[in-house]
């Protein structure tokens, strides 16, 4: 029997050898999550535009109360879209705060944009005062140094403006099919550049409800190092709402196209993995962004992706006995530091990088040789070594080190 034993271990053994087991993938973040889910509705009226805001927010839930295993959590603001209510999307507040987030879902009683943007504004605030408040159900349950806000279509219009206006939105936004039309006169030119929280938006094809796709424009002029658009095939304006209510539903599918549950799980999918990603730090959600499971959708047709991750302001400048490195630092917690790829020969590079470095801003290289030119890339990553896009190439010719041939000089001025 022992013999039996040592047989059967020395198989399992060598099948482990010739056939190791893969990684599992994370969780799939358009199902739900783990937490059980509540919500409670409360009522706050902002005193700069008097709106009266009936909000629903929803959390994740242990014994009648906020889950304290998680806590305190990444919160969000979900704003509705043009003419809808917080009805329409119930269902994302449940599935986000599955993931470990508490969401605040108000309804909006006046669809002036500037109104909409002080009432998210005033409803960050609201959340800041209950986590300081000691007899309120979230009392230090919120994480105010990591607020994200989304919304759909004049919602989203809305997340776009907060995002440029408000500091405490530096960790993350998601649009979702975002649209004003002629109910804003937002100066995206102005404003969007103000915009450094990582940003997605998350779109349908040009339609008549999201003004022809008027997202695209705007995604220009987002300042932000990390952003990105994701486009869901044959998507409509409706495949945003997450509710139950047939008739919402209905309504929406009449003048905006038909809803589709297929689509909106890819919507919800890439919000889950962009906020778990880049407010939760999470990386192993990297690759529902960038890596193999995003790329298994854009393969079937599913969605087209745009992003723009690389380093910006990268030069390079030779010195005397060196190269010297500089870029700008992205001032956000997922860049754990910087790869930098170098070659002799432009566009030729090794698949390894030739130096690392943390989270600085220049580097200076010394193994090189006077008068010779080098090129180099460079590359953020995140702390499980994930790499984002690479820059733009950049080159430079270091100078003779000067103070190396200052003993012959002196000795040949000497001689003379």
């Amino acid at each position: 029997m022992c013999r039996n034993i040592l047989i059967a271990g020395c198989i399992a053994l060598l099948t482990l050898f010739l056939y190791p087991v893969r990684a599992q993938a994370p969780t799939d973040p358009g199902q739900p999550g783990s937490y059980a889910v509540a919500h409670v509705t409360i009522t706050t009226t902002n005193p700069n535009t008097g709106s009266e805001l009936v909000t629903d927010i929803y959390y994740p839930s242990s014994n009648g109360g906020v889950d304290p295993s998680g806590a305190p959590y990444a919160t969000l603001v979900f704003a509705h879209g043009f003419m809808a209510s917080r009805g329409g999307y119930p269902g994302h507040g449940e599935h986000l705060a599955s993931w470990g987030y508490i969401v605040a879902i108000p309804d909006f009683p006046d669809e002036d944009t500037e109104v909409r943007a002080s009432d998210i504004q005033h409803l960050f605030s609201y959340l800041e005062a209950e986590d300081a408040n000691g007899g309120s159900l979230f009392f230090q349950k919120i994480d105010t140094d990591r607020f994200g806000l989304t919304g759909h279509s004049l919602g989203g219009l809305g997340t776009l403006m907060v995002a440029a206006r408000d500091d405490r939105i530096n960790m993350a936004g998601v649009p979702l099919d975002p649209a004003g039309g002629m109910l804003s006169d937002w100066d995206h030119e102005a404003e969007a550049p103000n915009i450094t929280a990582p940003l997605v938006v998350i779109g349908a094809p040009a339609q008549l409800c999201n003004n022809s796709a008027e997202y695209n424009d705007w995604y220009l002029h987002i300042g932000a190092t990390h952003k990105a658009k994701f486009v869901i095939a044959n998507g409509t304006h409706c495949d945003f709402m997450n509710t139950d209510d047939e008739m919402q539903l209905i309504g929406c599918s009449f003048m905006c196209g038909e809803f589709s549950e297929e689509r909106l799980e890819i919507a919800v999918r890439y919000m889950t993995a962009w906020f778990n990603y880049y407010l939760r730090l999470d990386t192993n959600y990297y690759t529902y962004l960038y890596g193999d499971e995003a790329d298994e959708d854009i393969q079937a047709g599913r969605i087209t992706r745009d992003v723009q991750t690389a380093p910006r302001d990268v030069a390079a400048t030779g010195r005397a006995g060196a190269v010297e490195l500089t870029w700008s630092l992205y001032d956000h917690p997922i860049i754990a530091g910087y790869n930098i790829y170098r070659s002799q020969q432009s566009g030729n590079y090794p698949s390894t990088p030739y130096a690392q470095v943390g989270r600085e801003s220049s580097y200076e290289d010394r193994d090189v040789v006077p008068g010779q030119r080098y090129y180099y890339v460079l590359r953020s990553r995140d702390a499980a070594g994930n790499e984002h896009q690479p820059s733009g190439e950049v080159s430079a010719v270091p100078e003779v080190e000067y103070l190396l041939y200052l003993p012959v000089i002196l000795a040949t001025s000497t001689t003379d």
